[in-house]
């Protein structure tokens, strides 16, 4: 079973944001990953920019629950 978890180097301990949901004396490999701000900002751009824009479906756009709304009345 693969769970990704998030957290933070302290010293020689990582502590991490949510609490994991595996029983005591569990034997687990564990991968490091660094994330860097910049990255970061950048997929929360991307993300933000989908948010905006909509997801094309295939049919006609919609980004705002008003559009719908005009549509209804037509």
């Amino acid at each position: 079973m693969k769970q990704i978890y998030k957290g933070t180097v302290e010293g020689n301990v990582i502590r991490l944001e949510s609490p994991i949901k595996l029983p005591q004396g569990t034997s687990v490999l564990v991968s490091f990953s660094t994330i860097y701000q910049e990255k970061q900002d950048t997929i929360q751009q991307r993300q933000l920019h989908l948010l905006e824009t909509g997801f094309h479906l295939g049919k006609k756009l919609y980004t705002h629950r008003e559009d719908l709304y005009d549509r209804k009345a037509d």
